[in-house]
């Protein structure tokens, strides 16, 4: 089984690149997001993979949470690999300590966290894809052979910014005060759709949103209209959602 979460593509791209070549089941755990009764067990021989994107340098709340719910038997192959702009920072590192990870990996994906910094160019956008393929071959490879592998980029500040930075945005990132839309909107409804925590509601054709956010963005990237913003921050800046085509 290969678990993986997604806001904005890239990390369910990787999954199920992954998932054509070892063959494996994929799991949204978007579906457990609110569901305190996880009843899996993954059995010493098999494998299981988790695949998710970086949240300030750390491993997701509701993604650790989900994988502190499950049962690892001793002597299965457990996995990891990580989504991020950049830097993978303690994320990894985090996670062994709470599973017996045998692999982990951090794959360089095209930003969608425009709150804080734009998109990437086009030509950025390619080559971290085209980048994603060739690393997502061989780390497939790794996985079906049960090899055990060590590929996480931390950055520099690692220590800091897996520390500090990830407890503000716990904290004070995943405000939803700052949401609002524009005339713009069409009323499609589809960041109600998406919204992975139910967090969205229209009101009078118009998103509200609550206080259940995971700032996974997959509402202002996705928005057709780019109707939604988040304070001033995301004005006159792109949008990003994982399409194949680019890359």
């Amino acid at each position: 089984m290969i678990y993986y979460f997604s806001g904005t593509g890239n990390s369910k791209w990787v999954a199920e690149k992954i998932a054509e070549k070892t063959g494996d089941t994929l799991v949204n755990v978007a579906g457990y997001i609110n569901n305190n009764e996880v009843s899996i067990t993954v059995r010493k021989e098999e494998t299981a993979g988790f695949v998710f994107p970086v949240y300030a340098w750390a491993v997701p709340d509701f993604f650790m949470k989900f994988i502190r719910s499950i049962k690892i038997e001793e002597g299965a192959f457990c996995f990891a690999v990580c989504t991020c702009g950049d830097e993978a920072g303690l994320s990894m590192k985090k996670l062994a300590k709470e599973i017996n990870l045998n692999s982990a990996y951090s794959i360089r994906m095209p930003n969608s966290y425009i709150i804080g910094y734009d998109v990437d160019t086009a030509q950025d956008t390619a080559k971290k894809i085209d980048a994603a393929k060739i690393k997502l071959e061989a780390l497939s490879e790794d996985v079906m052979s049960r090899k055990a592998v060590w590929d996480v980029f931390e950055g520099s500040n690692a220590f800091l910014k897996s520390s500090v930075a990830s407890v503000m945005f716990n904290k004070f990132g995943k405000n939803t005060k700052p949401f609002s839309v524009d005339g713009t909107c069409i009323s499609c409804g589809l960041c109600e759709r998406i919204c992975p925590t139910h967090n969205i509601n229209l009101k009078e054709g118009m998103p509200v949103w609550g206080d259940d956010c995971l700032m996974c963005l997959a509402c202002i990237n996705r928005c057709p209209e780019k109707s939604i913003q988040y304070g001033n921050s995301t004005r006159n800046k792109g949008r990003y959602y994982f399409k194949e085509q680019e890359g």
